[in-house]
């Protein structure tokens, strides 16, 4: 019996120190395998951007902090804690505040500006005015048209300033004429300012 031991035990550990070999070897040469912009999905990574955005006059037209950025081979990126600034005649008068933003790959021009952004996630909208009085918008899912600064969303929507309070189902905000549309089911209250 103890002969039979001596023979399989050995004969165990040489079975297991081949496959224990050549399994190490399959993966060594799997970790040499160079890696390829094709086998990615992205090709860019970047952390703890700010990036300054200008118009075709060389104004600030808006400015993107984000603390991640993701650029998809498909030309589309995400973000991770977007902060986006509206400047109008060199001030900012308008931000914008998201848990995540995306910029689909088929919204650029031909000059290469980007024409739309998506935001998702506590989408905060606000403004002062010139007396301090702040207008807040708030959804959950806002586009953002970066050239002509229009907001849409067709997710519920508040706006709240010191006179009134208004919810919606959907919203289009021109940010450059202070107009803004609601679209259905609109709720509102409005207080007036007592000096």
């Amino acid at each position: 019996m103890q002969r039979i031991g001596l023979i399989i035990v050995p004969g165990i550990i040489a079975i297991a120190l081949f496959v224990g070999i050549n399994s190490f070897d399959t993966l060594s040469n799997e970790a040499d395998a160079p890696i390829t912009n094709s086998s990615l999905d992205f090709n860019a990574y970047s952390e703890g951007i700010n990036t300054i955005l200008y118009d075709t006059q060389g104004n600030i037209n808006y400015t993107l902090q984000a603390e991640r950025q993701v650029h998809y081979n498909d030309d589309s990126t995400e973000f991770e804690k977007p902060f986006i600034r509206l400047y109008q005649d060199g001030d900012s008068h308008w931000s914008i505040a998201a848990n995540s933003g995306r910029i689909p790959a088929v919204e650029t021009t031909a000059d290469g500006a980007l024409e739309k952004i998506e935001l998702l996630g506590d989408v905060q909208v606000y403004s002062l005015d010139d007396f301090g009085n702040r207008t807040l918008m708030s959804t959950e899912f806002l586009t953002l048209n970066t050239q002509a600064e229009i907001l849409e969303t067709d997710q519920p929507v508040s706006v709240v300033t010191s006179a009134f309070q208004l919810s919606s189902i959907g919203m289009i905000a021109k940010l450059r004429t202070d107009e803004i549309t609601f679209l259905r089911e609109i709720r509102g209250r409005y207080e007036q300012a007592t000096n």
